[in-house]
């Protein structure tokens, strides 16, 4: 679900919002925050924003994405760094270029298929996201907002002048509601609330009671591609639509549905074995990696290889032949032909896969006389099943055991959803490809937990006229937006499940 909130300055939007997205348990995202996040970047790689092809350049290959800490820029939650004054400065400089607000406008409409999200601005409801599930125009008195911006600076140890602020609110109104690009005005479709003489706890509640109303499904709060996924996806089709002839070794990702689509856009998938004479073309390397020695064909056989390898994947490759370089025995938990184990143990001369379920004892008898061992795992691996791997080799060998989670922030996350799901939802549907490991492992946790969970892929997996109670949805970090939005579109047009369990009836 999405909700979007606009309003002039001192309306309280950002404070509403952030109160709005911890009562419904949404993710707030600050708008702002992207604008700034850009503008370091820019600076920090000397762009200048007036130097359209290089910051075009530049924007290619940044990728935006949602985390329960907020949002990530490149993979990397967004912190302070973005919250000085300097960095507020270039910000405002950066948002004055129209080609910088329409990639940014792109980005947020992304971000927010990523799960239940609220966004606030000047133009979310009328421009960012027309088709909001909820939008609401917040506005006060221009006195009302001026004592608001008079307290704020006050607070924070500023003086400031009341009819000063007054008439700068007045003429920032004016610029906000004259201007040529995205001007400020409630869209036809919100709801207005005028927050004068109304404490904020009021609206906070009004606005909830609005939101539980309208909310047909439980959806996790994160959903779609990780960031890594995202990254090979985006970086694939753009080699497609070069006209470059472009190669890869397997999958690049694992949904049937993606690949599909890669294949009808020009993909050509090859077995490494077939690889004997030199081609013409490009060869990618998928987002899971590829051993040393495969890589090195690969550059042997084609005239350019791209490394499309998820950064946090290979974070773990670099670890694992660092340990082994300071004398650890690397023990890697994870599956055997999973292509990550492959393409990491590829890049080992001596380690050890353990899979979840082995005989852990006869593992600590096998690793007897190792010395020094580090555990590392497979990024999309269940942290339980690990840590009780783990838990057991520290307790039970005699060696010296050091533990790595190398577990990705974002599986852990979208586990944590799903045990929430399990607990409010009768069945969970969790969309994926077959062959997803973190898809299959949502799934057994939610069966693990006792509720009905339902691995699909689209809508012809659903089953016809199902009593499915109140319905969760959770996907795995490979499935694509629109296939999780076909797919809710399809649940609300056939039923309606809110999110406080009141009502359970078609929708007519």
């Amino acid at each position: 679900m999405r909700i979007a909130i606009d309003g002039p300055a001192g309306s309280g939007k950002s404070t509403i919002a952030k109160l709005v997205a911890r009562n419904l348990d949404f993710v707030y995202i600050d708008t702002g925050a992207m604008y700034r996040a850009l503008a370091l970047k820019a600076a920090c790689n000397s762009i200048a924003f007036e130097d359209e092809q290089a910051m075009s350049e530049m924007m290619n290959h940044t990728y935006f994405s949602l985390s329960e800490q907020g949002i990530t820029l490149d993979g990397v939650p967004l912190g302070e760094e973005i919250r000085t004054r300097e960095v507020s400065m270039l910000s405002s400089d950066i948002a004055r270029y129209p080609y910088v607000r329409a990639y940014l406008t792109e980005q947020q409409r992304n971000l927010s298929k990523q799960g239940n999200v609220i966004m606030e601005g000047r133009d979310i409801g009328t421009v960012v996201l027309p088709d909001a599930e909820l939008k609401i125009f917040l506005t006060a008195s221009v006195e009302e907002r001026a004592k608001r911006r008079l307290m704020q600076l006050s607070e924070s140890g500023q003086r400031a002048d009341f009819s000063t602020i007054l008439s700068e609110i007045e003429e920032r109104d004016r610029n906000d509601s004259t201007r040529e690009l995205a001007p400020l005005k409630p869209a036809e479709d919100s709801i207005l609330l005028d927050t004068t003489g109304v404490t904020i706890e009021e609206i906070v509640e009004k606005i909830s009671a609005l939101a539980i109303k309208r909310q047909r499904t439980y959806l996790a709060r994160s959903v779609g591609f990780c960031y890594g996924v995202d990254r090979a996806v985006n970086e694939a089709m753009k080699l497609l639509k070069s006209g470059k002839r472009i190669f890869a070794t397997g999958e690049i990702v694992h949904n049937e549905r993606v690949i599909n689509l890669l294949r009808d856009m020009g993909l050509e998938i090859v077995n490494e074995k077939d690889l004997q004479e030199r081609r013409e073309g490009v060869a990618i390397i998928r987002a899971h990696g590829i051993d040393p020695k495969s890589e090195k064909k690969l550059r042997e056989v084609f005239d350019e290889v791209i490394d499309l390898t998820c950064p946090i994947v290979y974070n773990v490759f670099s670890l694992a032949v660092d340990l082994q370089t300071q004398g650890n025995f690397v023990v890697v938990f994870g599956k055997k032909n999973h292509p990550e184990v492959v393409a990491l143990s590829g890049r080992l001369r001596e380690y050890m896969i353990v899979e979840p379920g082995e005989d852990y004892q006869t593992i600590v008898n096998r690793l007897s006389g190792k010395g020094k061992i580090a555990v590392i795992s497979q990024t999309t691996m269940s942290c339980d099943d690990f840590s009780e791997f783990s838990d057991f080799l520290v307790g039970n060998s005699k060696e010296q055991v050091s533990i790595y989670n190398t577990i990705c922030r974002v599986t852990v996350e979208r586990e944590s959803e799903a045990r929430r799901l399990a607990e409010i939802a009768d069945t969970v549907i969790v969309i994926g490809g077959r062959n997803s490991s973190n898809t299959r492992k949502l799934v057994d946790i939610v069966g693990k937990l006792g509720k009905h969970a339902l691995h699909i892929q689209d809508i012809r997996d659903l089953p016809e006229k199902s009593k499915m109670g109140k319905i969760g949805l959770i996907s795995g970090t490979s499935t694509p937006y629109e296939q999780i939005q076909n797919i809710l579109d399809y649940i609300e047009n056939e039923r309606e499940v809110t999110s406080n369990g009141r009502e359970n009836e078609p929708a007519g």
